[in-house]
């Protein structure tokens, strides 16, 4: 009888047990999906600003692990890898997003990204600590999104959009292994050519361009709560320049909310502040600014920071080795000589300018060899310049800053002795109608949405003002902007030419623009010989503009970067009022594009890249070394607090 009632009552605990757990996990269950439901959520208010275009159906979880004492790329190591095209200023140039705090954690974001981007064998001549951080990156993956609309049934043209991300994703990566075949998927035909090039090889070969950098990491630290790394003055001095944006010193961390660099946006949106944390140290900020349409960027190449950085210390890229960048130093007598026609000879020498010195104390990839020309009676080599010039083309975007005699000589060699007249609004003109024949691409950004049609009516009519030296004062990032789309404008142009790889256009323009340069630096000379000169904004209109502004962000900050803002210097305009524009000018040059059809033919396109770099030099921000000179003061490195982090 015994044996029975145990196994009686054994059933019986054991279906209470049962029942016991079914009840609690019951009760838990609500909570648990509640808890995975909303952890990846977030708010479409307070999301943060991210530093790539995504896909709209995918979003990226962070890239960096957490994790104390990862060794991460310096910021010297990023730059450097700029210098070597590994990316472009595209990767600080944010389209969309709201403003506030950019923290590091994107730009490495950001910055493995791109790595992932290159070709497989260059991601596998990766160093070791190199591979390790572009390995503890993680991947971009899909995660739960949480929708605030009731629960509905999957829309079936949804579910295959995200499928179709899927299997894009999956074939990248079965490529990389090679074995992908299977699961290919056809890519769309490019709708742009690039003009992101390197500068020209002496040898034809520079060596792998990751052994510039990929050595350069630093141990972490974890800094209340952030990942944060040391920094040098000589890196945020770099750093200012790429991003055409001053350095703004806060002494005490309560000012941060009137911060001047908050109110200045730079070239790319992002300002930079240091603040005080105490013991000496300075806490490094960047902060992506809300930008207006006309400031966001087209959809071409950006600018490499090694041109950004040699054109602001008034260096000219021609040629490039396996060790050093060779590059010319751009002088007020440089100009003078070239505008005698004088027969010039290139001869090595070292930084004897102070932009050549700042130059050199800059983290660089190469080592900078500069050279100067100095007349000579044997040989002429000037034609090295003309073709340097016609060369800037071929570096993507065109960069924010550029020494004064360094903007003049690009002007006087570019322009073949015309002045510029309405060309701004033209060449505006020249990217409507472009956009026009492929308005589904977007190439050109927001701006030339039809929804924005009188932002592009109000923007006319400041270039007409520009034109006619009614003003004299524009935001550096509408400067920016609108080269953005230039630049862009080329890079659609040479797509669209019938029976051409891209590659045979890249080479027939660039081929082509050196004897177009050659011809408009000869045009040039013979108008200087006559009295014929192009007429700029006077230098003293240009020191009462820079005076007025200087004045008015002293009210903000007594101690950044630069004299001046960067965001409202006067450029090199014309101040010719409209009636007085003489009937040969480069204006007419477009107009007489805009009569004609696409695609153009390439010597048209040759001739439509000269006039962008004539537009470049009346949009590019000055940067003054000499003490009479008006424009942007690039901040002293030595002037920099030593203690600096940044999270």
């Amino acid at each position: 009888m015994r044996q029975p009632a145990i196994v009686a009552t054994s059933l019986v605990l054991g279906l209470l047990l049962l029942a016991t757990m079914v009840v609690v996990a019951r009760f838990l269950w609500p909570h648990s999906r509640q808890s995975n439901h909303q952890e990846p959520s977030v708010d479409p208010a307070t999301q943060p600003t991210s530093l790539l275009a995504r896909a709209r159906s995918v979003k990226l979880v962070p890239a960096l692990k957490k994790d104390s004492g990862q060794r991460l790329p310096t910021l010297s190591a990023i730059l450097k890898a700029g210098d070597e095209a590994v990316f472009s200023s595209a990767l600080l140039n944010a389209h969309h997003g709201a403003a506030g705090e950019l923290p590091l954690q994107h730009v490495y974001d950001a910055f493995a990204n791109e790595l992932r981007n290159r070709p497989l064998a260059e991601r596998g001549a990766l160093s070791p600590a190199a591979a390790g951080f572009l390995s503890s990156a993680r991947k971009p993956q899909r995660i739960q999104s949480v929708s605030l609309s009731p629960p509905s049934r999957p829309d079936p043209a949804k579910r295959a959009s995200r499928k179709s991300v899927d299997v894009i994703r999956n074939s990248i990566d079965l490529t990389d292994l090679g074995i992908g075949r299977s699961r290919s998927v056809k890519k769309a035909a490019p709708s742009l050519v690039t003009l992101l090039h390197p500068p020209p090889s002496a040898s034809g070969d520079t060596g792998p361009i990751h052994s510039h950098w990929d050595n350069d990491l630093q141990q972490s630290l974890q800094l209340q709560g952030h990942t944060a790394i040391t920094v040098t003055g000589h890196e945020l001095a770099a750093l200012s320049v790429v991003l055409g944006s001053p350095i703004e010193i806060i002494p005490n961390a309560q000012e941060k909310c009137e911060s001047w660099a908050n109110t200045y946006k730079g070239a790319l949106g992002v300002s930079i502040a240091a603040t005080a944390m105490g013991n000496g140290s300075y806490h490094i900020a960047l902060t992506s600014n809300k930008r207006h349409v006309s400031q966001l960027p087209a959809k071409g190449s950006g600018y490499s920071t090694l041109h950004a950085k040699h054109h602001a210390s008034g260096s000219l890229l021609f040629e490039s080795d396996s060790k050093a960048t060779h590059s010319i130093l751009v002088t007020y007598e440089t100009l003078e000589h070239l505008k005698s026609g004088t027969c010039l000879s290139l001869q090595p020498v070292g930084a004897d300018t102070g932009g050549a010195q700042f130059l050199a104390s800059l983290p660089n990839s190469r080592l900078p060899s500069f050279h100067a020309f100095t007349p000579s009676t044997t040989a002429d080599q000037t034609s090295r310049l003309v073709h340097a010039i016609g060369d800037l083309v071929f570096t993507g975007g065109l960069t924010p800053f550029a020494s004064i005699p360094l903007i003049q000589t690009v002007q006087f060699v570019a322009s073949g002795g015309l002045v510029p007249g309405r060309l701004l609004q033209r060449l505006d003109a020249l990217v409507e109608k472009v956009h026009r024949q492929a308005p589904h691409l977007q190439l050109f950004g927001p701006l030339l949405e039809n929804s924005n049609t009188h932002l592009r009516f109000r923007v006319n009519e400041r270039l007409a003002r520009l034109a006619t030296g009614t003003l004299t004062d524009e935001v550096l990032a509408e400067k920016v902007a609108r080269m953005s789309r230039y630049v862009t404008l080329l890079e659609r142009l040479m797509n669209l030419v019938p029976g051409q790889s891209p590659a045979q256009v890249s080479i027939a323009v660039r081929e082509g623009l050196r004897s177009e340069m050659e011809r408009s630096y000869a045009g040039a000379v013979a108008a200087q010989l006559i009295g014929g000169t192009i007429v700029s904004t006077p230098q003293s209109k240009r020191s009462k503009s820079v005076s007025r502004l200087g004045t008015r962000r002293s009210r903000h900050s007594s101690k950044s970067s630069g004299t001046a803002s960067p965001d409202g210097m006067a450029s090199t305009t014309s101040d010719r009022p409209s009636s007085t524009f003489p009937s040969h000018n480069l204006g007419r040059h477009v107009e007489g594009i805009l009569k004609g059809s696409l695609p153009l033919d390439v010597q048209t396109i040759i001739m439509v890249a000269r006039l962008v770099l004539v537009a470049w030099t009346l949009s590019v921000e000055s940067v003054a070394w000499d003490q009479d000179e008006a424009g942007f003061k690039v901040m002293d490195p030595a002037q920099l607090p030593g203690k600096m982090y940044m999270w």
